[in-house]
């Protein structure tokens, strides 16, 4: 037959590098990898169960993904799926697919896909591909690809490529965007173009 099979002498509890951990359920399995030093955290955790994450480090990435709901003050991360996210402080969030963000207190918003941004009080935002943007009180909007803006109350919109935007007095547009794709309609209406 064959020569002996040479047993390896590593141990093969201990995960490979490279190798990714499970997503986080809990705020208690975050701060968990938190304290161990993890570079990046996933969490997909219950709709029903608010995860409120203050200020994400710097040095750790932080995605949002399945139907998570949280908050973040400070810091970045990254939103996938059908998550809700209440954003504020300075804080910067990438939206991919299908999540929704509530953007305050000047954060930083850059939307893809579809989804799904409410932006106030100097929230700036980035929306391209299919994405959907309701701006109000001092935002600022930047509206590329095939995205649908809706804006009021001193909101300036900077219309790049196919952009649809929909407007109320007192919001600004500026950019090279075509003017063919700006309506204007009363701030009552606004809201129900986005089926929001």
């Amino acid at each position: 037959m064959g020569a002996p099979v040479k047993k390896s002498t590593r141990n093969s509890r201990r995960p490979r590098r490279g190798r990714s951990a499970s997503p986080v359920r809990s705020y208690a399995e975050y701060t968990k990898r938190l304290a161990a030093e993890a570079k990046s955290v996933v969490i997909d955790a219950d709709p029903e169960n608010w995860l409120d994450l203050g200020h994400v480090p710097s040095e750790v990435e932080v995605k949002i993904i399945g139907q998570t709901c949280a908050g973040i003050a400070g810091g970045s991360i990254a939103a996938a799926g059908r998550c809700f996210v209440q954003a504020s402080n300075h804080a910067r969030v990438t939206a991919y697919e299908h999540a929704h963000i509530e953007a305050f207190d000047d954060s930083t918003v850059d939307a893809r896909g579809k989804s799904h941004i409410v932006g106030t009080d100097n929230a700036r935002i980035r929306a391209e591909d299919s994405a959907i943007v309701f701006a109000h009180s001092h935002c600022h909007v930047q509206a590329n690809g095939q995205a649908l803006i809706a804006a009021t109350d001193t909101t300036t919109v900077r219309i790049d490529g196919e952009a649809h935007v929909r407007v109320s007095g007192g919001v600004r547009i500026i950019g090279p965007g075509r003017p063919a794709n700006v309506e204007t309609h009363p701030i009552s209406r606004l809201a129900r173009h986005l089926n929001f």
